[in-house]
């Protein structure tokens, strides 16, 4: 038991130091609720695939007045359409705890969970950063990016279970601003790599998942209430430890 709670410490740090964004989406819930089948920790690898009214494009301030955002004029967004993660699971009785790294943003993931019902909350670990917030989040230069899901499941065996979940979350997308007089003539125009920042928004939405033994599939549904945008994600999980046989799933 000493020697996983050091192996998640130093997943901790790593997860920091490794992070270098603060955008996080929600993360799974399918993964969340299969802590509860764990003996003291678990794993649980994530790829998930986003679709619908993601941003592609590319905004120019046509009278290089300056002015959109730090002296840049040039705003090149593209939204990511697909994220990996892993987070790293410690439970205590009906409590949940995850470490986790999202593509490139380390986030903690607490909760209630049982075998019917959980409450998972989710949060990134990078409170600082360089941001344009596009909701209603009065934050005073705290970049919180995180969220909060209700999971309904039903075991219909020691096997197989399906659920649904709503969550409401503050998510993120990246752009990069730029100049495009920069280099000093030296250079072509907007060759500078510019400045990152993180577009935030609020969305409501809900999920569907299945999971079988290790693995399980996700759907979900994301209204950008921001931006009135429409997002939907599809998600494959596949969970790993050592479970105890007792504590294996059982219709009761």
């Amino acid at each position: 038991m000493v020697r996983k709670i050091y192996s998640a410490v130093l997943a901790l740090l790593v997860f920091i130091l490794c992070g270098c964004s603060i955008v996080t989406r929600p993360p799974s819930a399918a993964a969340f609720m299969n802590s509860y089948n764990k003996e003291f920790s678990g794993h649980a690898i994530n790829f998930a695939y986003y679709s619908g009214e993601l941003v592609y494009r590319k905004i120019y301030d046509k009278k290089h007045d300056k002015k959109l955002s730090g002296g840049y004029d040039i705003v090149d967004s593209y939204e990511w359409n697909v994220d990996f993660s892993y987070t790293y699971f410690l439970r205590k009785s009906h409590f949940t705890v995850g470490f986790g790294i999202q593509t490139f943003t380390p986030f903690l993931q607490p909760g209630f969970v049982s075998e019917y019902f959980g409450v998972m909350g989710w949060s990134c670990m990078l409170p600082f950063g360089s941001f344009e917030d596009k909701g209603n989040w009065k934050t005073d230069g705290f970049s919180f990016t995180g969220g909060i899901s209700v999971i309904q499941q039903l075991p219909l065996d020691e096997n197989l279970r399906i659920g649904v979940a709503e969550h409401l979350s503050r998510n993120g997308r990246e752009s990069r601003w730029k100049d495009s007089e920069c280099g000093g003539g030296m250079g072509p125009t907007g060759a500078c790599l510019g400045e990152t920042k993180s577009i935030l928004y609020t969305e409501v939405g809900v999920s569907a998942y299945i999971s079988y033994k290790s693995f399980a599939l996700e759907y979900r549904y994301g209204r950008d209430i921001s931006e009135n945008r429409n997002r939907f994600t599809l998600s494959l999980d596949w969970m790993f430890s050592k479970a105890k046989p007792q504590e294996k799933w059982i219709w009761r």
